[in-house]
């Protein structure tokens, strides 16, 4: 398998994954429009050995879209997807890695000063820019980007994330 290299960089490239594209992998009624797209996507980059990491926040905001399904039939069979996935996921079986690490004190830090974007917790709130979920799936980037020798990014279907997807 080849490993997909930033170009000039000769750096391998990983990508969070934000709930935008989580839940189209998923499945998630009413938020899977592009699941087709997704998921060719996904198989061209794993294919191209992008490698994918699942933030917390990911995780945590796409069980709330399952959980906030009004039908109750599609509701379970979105929490067993949802399921089957997190059990996938820490059995090492899934095409991501869960990124463990803990929220501290310098994380916290962090998501209130805003990561990369020039704009603190409460801008981001007046301007309604990013939410807590998405700014910490940044923070999260940014911390692993910190300590990896690679091209981090986040692949995200929102524009608002979109703006802070890449890296300069």
């Amino acid at each position: 398998m080849s490993t997909q290299r930033r170009p000039g960089l000769g750096l391998p490239v990983v990508d969070f994954l934000d709930t935008s594209v989580l839940v189209e992998f998923l499945d998630v009624p009413f938020m899977n429009d592009h699941q087709a797209d997704v998921l060719a996507e996904m198989d061209r980059r794993l294919k191209d050995g992008v490698r994918f990491i699942l933030p917390t926040a990911t995780v945590v905001e796409t069980g709330n879209h399952v959980f906030q399904i009004k039908d109750g039939i599609a509701r379970r069979r979105c929490a067993g997807r949802f399921m089957n996935m997190l059990r996938r996921t820490a059995l090492g079986e899934a095409p991501w890695k869960l990124y463990e690490r803990t929220w501290d004190g310098p994380f916290l830090m962090s998501l209130c000063d805003g990561a990369i974007t020039q704009m603190d917790l409460v801008e981001h709130a007046a301007r309604q820019q990013l939410g807590t979920g998405d700014l910490s799936i940044v923070v999260e980037r940014d911390l692993y980007a910190s300590r990896a020798q690679a091209h981090v990014r986040i692949w995200t279907l929102e524009a608002t994330m979109n703006t802070w997807a890449e890296l300069s």
